[in-house]
């Protein structure tokens, strides 16, 4: 048996997310199918994590055990000739049978990328969030400072989760501001569902002076998702990468 690591990027907008779901597209979905024709034999893709709908990647962390033979370079080039183009294997590499995508993660970085131009490129509508209000880049960063170290994250999470450790430790946030797209970057040990859209509708609330900077470590105690900021849609965020 063999365990191979998958690393893949896709273009969410036109998928129902990552896991498998009755009639629905999905990017496991269209990878199982792929490769269960090329491999000849049933096949289970465990991804590092689920992505909403709507969401990218561009270096999402899967694997997939076979008993073929198969060259990895071959896998490569065998299963994008099955997948639909909004789907790329970037590379193909051989794990011990003790490999967890997501188990054996360290670390993953996301991006959130907001268009501040008034007029959207077309070149780019799939993928950001526009937001053209006055934000005071002060006031963003300092909030953004709030958000580093371990944290109770059940204040910026989907509610209806049932995982009942909600601490993580995000190890970097930071914003990177061109004139047209600002991305938030954050890495973490994990993250939750709807969180790095949860944090960053936050810290554009207290860019605009609805919420206090220095309010944030009250929110994280308060542990009520009320609190927080809005969760931004889906096509503004990016898996960037993941560490093991």
């Amino acid at each position: 048996m063999r365990n191979l690591k998958l690393t893949i990027a896709y273009d969410g907008t036109e998928f129902h997310g990552w896991q498998v779901q009755p009639e629905l597209r999905t990017i496991q979905g269209e990878l199982q199918v792929a490769f269960q024709k090329l491999l000849n034999h049933e096949v289970h893709v465990i991804g590092s994590g689920r992505t909403d709908a709507g969401v990218h990647a561009h270096a999402q962390v899967a694997s997939v055990e076979t008993i073929r033979t198969i060259d990895t370079g071959a896998v490569v080039h065998g299963a994008n000739a099955f997948l639909p183009k909004q789907i790329r294997i970037l590379r193909v590499d051989e794990a011990g049978l003790d490999f967890h995508p997501r188990r054996s993660a360290r670390a993953k970085t996301y991006e959130y990328r907001i268009w501040r131009e008034h007029v959207v490129s077309p070149f780019h509508c799939r993928y950001v969030h526009p937001f053209r209000q006055p934000l005071d880049e002060e006031a963003l960063d300092e909030a953004t400072r709030h958000f580093i170290g371990s944290h109770d994250f059940t204040s910026f999470c989907a509610t209806a989760i049932e995982i009942e450790n909600r601490v993580r430790t995000i190890f970097d946030a930071s914003w990177d501001r061109k004139s047209d797209i600002w991305t938030f970057r954050i890495r973490g040990s994990g993250f939750l569902r709807y969180m790095v859209r949860t944090i960053t509708g936050t810290l554009l609330e207290a860019g605009q002076g609805r919420i206090r900077p220095e309010d944030i470590p009250l929110i994280f105690e308060e542990r009520d998702r009320r609190r927080a900021g809005p969760s931004l849609p889906p096509r503004g965020l990016h898996l960037i990468s993941v560490e093991y």
